[in-house]
């Protein structure tokens, strides 16, 4: 089965299956594919035991992430997260997911 990674501080939103949502930028784009079903893990590689089904993926990029109610500190935190700051323009994925 093939894996999608979180942050560690997701694994207690992804358990209580609060979290639906998450971004892709970078490698990661056009990676996951709707339909499918994916293991969660850590960054870090530790496996969870938690199933994601992907349910839709929206191309997009920061700026208009706004659009989708994604709160602003959570854009501003996907821009930092790379080694140096991504532009607003760059292209990402949003995608909404099912924890099965």
């Amino acid at each position: 089965m093939n894996e999608i990674l979180f942050p560690s501080q997701y694994k207690k939103a992804l358990l209580k299956k609060t979290k639906n949502s998450t971004i892709r930028i970078g490698n990661e784009v056009g990676k996951y594919n709707v339909g499918k079903i994916y293991s969660a893990k850590s960054y870090a590689g530790r496996n969870w035991n938690i199933k994601i089904k992907i349910l839709k993926i929206f191309p997009t990029t920061l700026c208009k992430l706004s659009e989708f109610d994604i709160p602003k500190r959570s854009i501003k935190a996907t821009q930092k997260n790379k080694k140096k700051k991504a532009p607003l323009n760059k292209k990402i994925e949003l995608i909404r997911f099912k924890v099965l």
